[in-house]
């Protein structure tokens, strides 16, 4: 009986542990990321952005350029086709934009880049900023599912131990 209750508490002890590193977590990734050439750079053409980690959570897409360019955010896969082809798959596209904000959510972690078509007919001038918002959704699930594993183990312990006791009273 202690043995069952110690492995409940542990296991409701390290849902609520992850739980406030999911927390601590949040306020600890960066939540805005910015690439662009307003300082140097490329201003026309093709241009991929260094790779990032992107982790489950919202986020915005703020565009900003002096002309018309085209944006498409890559995943590990889609990058690699771009180095291989020079084919776009984009996981998000924002085409024909000048100044914008899209909001998004990602549905999973890993590695992305920026991919921009800066028009050839002319200098532009771009800043495309990541600003990411909430909580780590696979993080959060997790540690909530081992919480209520926990606190279900816990009632469901007692209610036993409680029928037990009751028996044996009424013998």
């Amino acid at each position: 009986m202690r043995q069952c209750l110690r492995l409940c508490l542990i296991v409701l002890l390290i849902g609520l542990s992850l739980l406030a590193v999911t927390v601590v977590r949040t306020n600890s990734v960066p939540s805005l990321l910015n690439f662009g050439n307003e300082e140097e750079g490329e201003t026309c053409g093709w241009v991929l952005y260094s790779e990032f980690l992107m982790f489950d959570r919202d986020f915005s897409v703020s565009i900003r350029a002096n002309s018309t360019v085209s944006v498409y955010i890559l995943d590990d896969v889609a990058v690699k086709q771009w180095n291989a082809t020079k084919s776009v798959n984009a996981v998000w596209v924002y085409e024909n934009v000048v100044n914008g904000v899209f909001s998004e959510q990602s549905n999973g972690r890993g590695g992305f880049a920026v991919l921009v078509y800066l028009p050839e007919a002319s200098v532009t001038a771009i800043k495309v900023a990541f600003t990411f918002s909430g909580f780590e959704k696979d993080l959060l699930i997790t540690s909530l599912t081992v919480i209520s594993v926990g606190i279900l183990s816990l009632i469901t312990l007692l209610i036993s131990n409680v029928r037990n006791k009751t028996r044996i009273h009424n013998q």
